[in-house]
């Protein structure tokens, strides 16, 4: 599956927006710990395992070409960040409420998601999920707010998740911040505040957090071609 976006686009429009926004992420290496760098960096391909509750095309293989197609973006685009010269990086595929990439600079800290087993494949990690609905698995019919109408209300609010925003969502501060994370929304919140020349939030509840479940990885080492 060569032109993923272009297969996707004939398919989700909406898919392929989202697809091709995650191709596009910036990223951020700041701070001595990989786990600070994966709490910028890594994603979570909520959208992805949405859709394949509603299209029978969204299936094991199309999922992999969908998370080769984010690599190889990346792939290129991190060339730009200091890294590329100095430590190469490691690359991501990680077992989470959905399947998560992630990217944080090599450093002799090695690999930092503590309690999660190396697998050799993507579809390792994702043929996790076969079976599983998204919506049932994360009970999406929760009663809440929707996950366009959270982004409309921080961008309203300038990438604000203070005060503003949760009342206006009729949330408590501390409960926006978990509506965010379990949403799966910290990355394109983090996006808006950019924007907004906001530094990013950190959503990670501990630098040394234990995680469970299997991750793929793939280290590029300094200069690659």
């Amino acid at each position: 599956m060569k032109d993923v976006i272009g297969y996707t686009r004939e398919r989700s429009k909406e898919l392929a927006d989202y697809l091709e926004f995650v191709c596009q992420a910036k990223h951020s290496f700041e701070g001595e710990h990989p786990l600070q760098h994966s709490s910028y960096n890594h994603i979570h391909l909520w959208k992805l395992e949405y859709e394949a509750d509603y299209h029978d095309w969204i299936n094991l293989e199309y999922k992999e070409a969908f998370v080769k197609a984010i690599f190889n973006f990346w792939r290129i685009n991190l060339k730009q960040y200091a890294p590329y010269r100095t430590s190469g990086y490691r690359l991501y595929l990680y077992q989470d409420t959905a399947p998560t990439v992630s990217v944080v600079a090599n450093t002799p800290i090695g690999c930092p998601y503590v309690g999660l087993t190396p697998v050799d494949t993507m579809r390792d990690v994702l043929k996790t999920y076969e079976g599983v609905s998204w919506k049932e698995n994360f009970n999406y019919n929760f009663e809440g707010p929707s996950h366009k109408k959270v982004l409309g209300i921080i961008e309203k609010n300038k990438g604000s998740i203070s005060k503003p925003s949760a009342e206006a969502l009729g949330v408590k501060v501390g409960e926006l911040r978990n509506l965010i994370i379990n949403m799966g929304l910290d990355y394109e919140v983090n996006h808006i505040r950019k924007k907004h020349n906001k530094r990013p939030a950190d959503f990670s509840n501990d630098l040394f957090e234990e995680y469970s479940g299997v991750l793929w990885e793939r280290i590029l080492p300094p200069s690659y071609q």
